[in-house]
């Protein structure tokens, strides 16, 4: 077995440690199994982690401040400073991905595909932000969602592109996080704005801890190309 997958497979007491902590409102507990799960992830991954890069060094360390402030997560000002911490390590993996991203020529099937995909995430982030818009206290607050799912929203329309033009080991992970993280995003609004129900924080803090496996196998993994049959 491999170094790393050895340290994947340590996270997993910490993923059920979180998930126990949730269960029984131990909101701190489930904040220092996760945080945990960032240094041991990156004692088994950084002899293959490219630390000196930017859109490494700084995705991990905006990561680990948004985990860092989710332990003072009681006031509105302390959760929009996480969430910009976020979107700011967010930045740095778009950015990681599209260094993978090549331009070519496509058939007018995969333009009308992609477009298709993009026109759906679009209607449904527009629609998300109109249930939104009843929640939201002020202007400010709305205005800072608003950012964040932009953001999101390039994520998303760059892992489509990324996957499409790729084929890659890479590219799968690397859509694959991206689904986790919006996913989880979404729930964390549901937990928030309309359903605070234990089922809905277990299964985001699930996908969240999954984003943050998938993220350092994403940083560690190198760009192979890969047979259509390799990905199924």
């Amino acid at each position: 077995m491999k170094r790393s997958q050895v340290f994947i497979l340590a996270c997993v007491p910490m993923l059920i440690l979180s998930l126990w902590a949730l269960i029984y409102d131990i909101s701190w507990l489930s904040n220092v199994a996760e945080l945990s799960a960032y240094f041991i992830l990156l004692a088994g991954f950084y002899r293959k982690l490219n630390l000196k890069s930017l859109n490494v060094s700084l995705f991990l360390g905006f990561s680990v401040i948004a985990e860092i402030l989710g332990f003072f997560n009681d006031t509105q000002y302390t959760g929009l400073m996480l969430m910009f911490f976020q979107m700011a390590s967010y930045v740095f993996l778009t950015r990681e991905a599209h260094r993978y991203t090549e331009r070519e020529t496509a058939n007018r099937f995969m333009i009308l595909f992609f477009l298709m995909m993009i026109g759906a995430n679009c209607f449904f982030v527009y629609r998300h932000f109109q249930e939104l818009e009843s929640k939201i206290a002020g202007i400010v607050e709305f205005g800072f969602y608003s950012l964040y799912y932009l953001n999101l929203l390039v994520l998303v329309i760059v892992g489509l592109i990324y996957y499409l033009n790729s084929y890659s080991r890479k590219s799968v992970l690397f859509v694959t996080l991206v689904m986790a993280i919006v996913v989880a995003d979404i729930l964390r609004d549901m937990s928030v704005f309309y359903l605070p129900d234990t089922s809905v924080l277990l299964l985001k803090s699930f996908l969240q801890f999954s984003a943050i496996i998938l993220a350092f196998k994403f940083y560690s993994t190198k760009e192979r190309k890969l047979k259509l049959i390799n990905l199924v």
